[in-house]
């Protein structure tokens, strides 16, 4: 009759003492069956089926017929083989493992299913009894095959589906919880820029990475910073126990940066600003430490340490590292996150930085322009003085008050007054400019008819139309147009555009002077038929001092502040000046200002 057995539990293997089935009947040694021929005709006729196994590789013995035809082998093909090798590949480890676990319990175990050597579609049961001798070690192992019922099959597959579904439901649990923690991870860092990044001035950015903590219970931080001169600073020390935080600050000023310490700046500056994780002992530990920091940190709780460097453009510049709680360790999750908020906290401080940086070049570019300014403003004061002088002087001796002047020494002294205009003509645009740029200028604004201003700022440049040989072509303006604005300002406007225009001109030219409402402004256009401009010069023109090429015609060109100082005067008085042109072809210059809300319409 079959001996006794047990059923298995999910492992695989669980046991119960039982009788030894071989050792109760024999002395205690190994016997094999050729020295119990008894034993093997027995067991030859008995229907379950039972094989025997010796050694450590489990080396088959003895094999009875049903279990040689339940495997389909033969006697000769079965014994000398290790067990493992009369089953499928697959279940050679698992069986393997069923009998030193037997050998080693002492006791009998039933493993789960096997398949035949042949693949045959037949599922088994193998069962295991060590046969152990009066000292506990194994002497020889009986194994017993039988093929599973219908019951075993249904359960075996039950517990297939119940690990599957159970697998399945661990691994769902865990995406679940890697998305919650993604979930928790972003909203921390995004609370985090949002606090880090919320100035833009450099002190301010610098306080906040100060105050930053992790959201893990207990962790603390420490910051460092790297100054121009490589000198190391410890700037804060932040922990969230207030008790912890009141012995941390009795630090202040004496637990600072040691190059040889094991965590922060120093480590970040030996390992080129690469992220390093330490125990605390060995990153605490330093015999340079006074012996009332050593205390300190002794008292503290702490765990692992995650230094994170902080590099602008390159450089290192500093370093956060945060302090595990309680002898804790950073998880991989953490370790990423620390790095992608010291990622963020560097560049809020380089946003801070080039700010800064920006408004200092700034202040500095205003402080040049204002030097400049005032320079140009007093030299013109200082110069207009001697060519007033210079002027009355000529007038004098040309109305020859000091004497008798010959024709040749009149010429002379005309050239002389004209160069002296010139020259007072330039340095007047350079007090317009200056006054213009310092806000200096005062503006009486009225509203003025826009034919009347165009027609009285024509009759001032006609003897150079006509000294140039060009043709006013048209003068279109309805006379009901109002426009509001300095009426001075805007003639010098206007005649700084009949200049350019006449000045730029080849002789037998057209001039075109046109007037328009267009909404809530008047446009006055001075249209002309020269050398026209490049399409990137069209903005450049209106930039101070800057001339155009106009040698072929032999003009005399200026310093280039007229554009400049007519376009500053439009926008002055909230309109504008622009221009449009094709080179060889002329240009249009359009002055926009506001329309009068009383006048007519």
């Amino acid at each position: 009759m079959p001996l006794p057995i047990v059923e298995s539990n999910s492992s695989g293997d669980i046991a119960v003492p039982q009788p030894h089935p071989i050792g109760d009947a024999v002395s205690d040694r190994s016997y094999t069956p050729g020295e119990l021929p008894a034993f093997a005709e027995v067991m030859d006729r008995v229907s379950a089926a039972f094989a025997l196994v010796s050694g450590a590789d489990h080396t088959v013995v003895y094999a009875n017929e049903a279990f040689r035809s339940l495997l389909g082998i033969g006697t000769s093909t079965a014994v000398g083989r290790t067990i493992a090798q009369c089953f499928a590949p697959r279940d050679a480890s698992q069986l393997s493992a069923l009998l030193d676990g037997a050998n080693r319990a002492g006791i009998p175990v039933r493993s789960r299913r096997v398949e035949r050597l042949d693949g045959a579609s037949i599922a088994l049961c193998c069962s295991a009894w060590p046969d152990l001798h009066t000292n506990g070690a194994t002497r020889q192992t009986l194994v017993e095959l039988r093929p599973s019922t219908d019951a075993e099959l249904s359960l075996a597959l039950q517990r297939e589906i119940a690990e599957r579904l159970l697998l399945s439901a661990l691994r769902e649990q865990q995406s679940a919880e890697s998305a919650e923690h993604s979930r928790r991870s972003a909203a921390f860092l995004a609370a985090e820029s949002r606090r880090i990044g919320e100035s833009l001035d450099e002190g301010e950015t610098m306080g906040a990475i100060n105050r930053t903590s992790l959201p893990l219970r207990g962790a603390w931080c420490i910051v460092d910073t790297l100054t121009d001169d490589r000198t190391m600073h410890r700037l804060a020390i932040v922990h969230p126990d207030a008790t912890k935080q009141a012995l941390l600050a009795t630090l202040e000023g004496r637990w600072i940066p040691d190059s040889s310490d094991g965590f922060g700046l120093p480590a970040a500056v030996r390992d080129a600003g690469a992220t390093t994780l330490s125990a605390r002992m060995e990153t605490f530990t330093n015999p340079s430490q006074q012996p009332e920091v050593a205390a300190a940190l002794h008292e503290l709780a702490a765990g692992e340490l995650l230094t994170v460097p902080l590099v602008i453009r390159e450089q290192l510049i500093g370093a956060l590292t945060f302090v595990a709680a309680d002898l804790g360790r950073f998880s991989p999750d953490d370790v990423q996150l620390v790095i992608e908020l010291g990622d963020r906290s560097a560049r809020a401080l380089e946003r801070a930085r080039l700010y800064g940086e920006s408004i200092a070049l700034r202040i500095r570019a205003e402080s040049a322009s204002q030097a400049k300014s005032t320079f140009l403003g007093m030299m013109s004061h200082e110069l207009r003085t001697p060519l007033n002088a210079i002027g009355g002087y000529v007038d004098l001796i040309d109305m020859e008050l000091r004497g008798p002047v010959t024709d040749a020494q009149h010429t002379d002294l005309a050239r002389i007054r004209t160069n002296q205009k010139y020259l007072t003509s330039l340095i007047t645009d350079l007090l317009n400019l200056t006054k213009m740029d310092g806000g200096n200028l005062v503006y009486l604004t009225t509203d003025i008819p826009a034919r009347e201003t165009v027609l009285a700022s024509i009759a001032l440049v006609e003897p150079l139309i006509a000294k140039r040989n060009l043709i006013l072509a048209t003068v279109l303006c309805d006379a009901d147009l109002v426009l509001r604005g300095d009426r001075d300002k805007v003639m010098q406007i206007l005649v700084n555009l009949l200049s350019n225009a006449i000045k730029f001109t080849p002789p037998g030219g057209n001039l075109v002077v046109e007037c328009s409402a267009v909404e809530a402004f008047v446009r006055i256009r001075v249209c002309d038929t020269g050398i026209g401009l490049a399409s990137d010069k069209l903005e450049q023109i209106f930039e101070p001092f800057m001339q155009v090429d106009a040698s072929t015609l032999g003009s005399e060109t200026g310093v280039g502040l007229g554009l400049a100082i007519s376009r500053g005067l439009a926008r002055a008085m909230r309109g504008d000046l622009t221009v449009e042109s094709t080179l060889g072809e002329g240009a249009r210059f359009t002055l926009s200002l506001p329309r009068s809300l009383d006048g007519p319409h």
